[in-house]
């Protein structure tokens, strides 16, 4: 009786952990057409236009990384500003919010 409740607890927190982990990469914010997991990722809790209230929310840092850092040119950045707006077409949100968050502004 009593490895039958371990083996049932166990099979528990399986199914327990496994609906987390997936939670947390249905709401991670990344580049879409990303096909390798993201080797850094940054949990935290916030409110995004697309939510109704302030939820955990993970974001691929090493997407967003590229557009913290001051282009050294005027040609990059140009191609720093056609590949955010790309981005904020694909997520079908502007990336400022999530910028501030990166940069510990919020």
């Amino acid at each position: 009786m009593a490895v039958r409740a371990v083996l049932l607890g166990a099979g528990l927190y399986g199914l327990i952990f496994s609906a987390v982990a997936t939670t947390g990469t249905e709401t991670c914010l990344q580049q879409p057409n990303r096909t390798t997991p993201c080797p850094h990722q940054l949990y935290r809790l916030m409110h995004l236009p697309d939510q109704p209230t302030a939820g955990v929310r993970c974001i691929c840092v090493t997407d967003f990384q590229p557009f913290l850092q001051q282009p050294g040119s005027e040609v990059a950045q140009i191609r720093q500003r056609m590949d955010r707006r790309q981005l904020e077409a694909q997520l079908g949100m502007e990336l400022e919010p999530i910028l501030r968050i990166l940069r510990r502004e919020d």
